[in-house]
């Protein structure tokens, strides 16, 4: 199990698509927001928002698209070489939600460091951990989600459904664009999406506070719901083989 996500970490980083797709894209996205609109006088306040938020972009796309490559190794039959070794299903599914997870660090921590070092953002030792630490719990449910795109997506259709799925959580989770001047039934649906409890969970750690109990609980239902789905996804795959 160890063997296997060494190596499923190292494919991910050694692919050029990830670095420049789901580790630089969020830093630029990040340095143009914050020339474009971090100008008045609370330009301070606005580079860290959007230094969340980036971040938060770039672990949710890099999550999802790592789940997403599922769909391609069901199609080329890995999923079946693997059933006949000894490695049960769930190890196979725990390996790729880790990999998930650990991919999404690299999003997070250089656009961290950019915003520190480009952008002056200015937190203690204490802050910068509890956020990061926030921004990476809140992408447990992607894992997820993105297993689910795998288990359902063909081959030919896995990066535009990732794409899809990374675009809607984004856009309609305040991400990309900020809840408050979303339309009041849309900022009600944000409130329902674990991209928007992500953003926020990282934001409340600048104050010491914590995540809001209904944030913890969207995320949780989504994490679990998803998880579920892709268990019933994978044991019918099983079963055709």
């Amino acid at each position: 199990m160890g063997v296997l996500l060494a190596s499923e970490v190292r494919r991910m980083i050694r692919s050029p698509r990830f670095l420049i797709f789901t580790v630089g894209f969020p830093v630029v996205y990040f340095l143009i927001f914050s020339g474009l609109y971090a100008t008045g006088a609370d330009a301070a306040v606005v580079t860290v928002v959007l230094m969340l938020n980036m971040a938060a972009f770039g672990a949710i796309s890099a999550s999802i698209s790592t789940g997403g490559r599922v769909a391609v190794e069901r199609a080329v039959g890995w999923n079946r070489q693997l059933r006949l070794t000894p490695l049960p299903g769930w190890a196979y599914l725990a390996v790729k939600a880790a990999v998930a997870m650990l991919v999404a660090l690299p999003a997070l921590v250089l656009t961290f460091a950019v915003a520190a070092a480009f952008k002056h953002v200015d937190l203690s030792l204490v802050q910068w951990l509890r956020v990061l630490l926030a921004a990476w719990l809140g992408v447990l449910p992607f894992a997820a989600i993105g297993l689910l795109v795998g288990t359902m997506a063909t081959q030919d259709s896995a990066q535009s459904m990732s794409t899809v799925t990374m675009l809607v959580f984004s856009l309609l989770g305040g991400v990309l664009i900020p809840a408050q001047v979303l339309p009041a039934a849309m900022a009600t649906v944000a409130h329902l999406l674990p991209s928007y409890w992500m953003a926020e969970a990282a934001r409340d750690q600048l104050s010491g506070g914590g995540v809001p109990l209904q944030g913890v609980a969207v995320m949780l239902v989504w994490l679990v719901v998803a998880g579920g789905l892709v268990a019933v996804r994978y044991r019918r795959d099983a079963l055709r083989v």
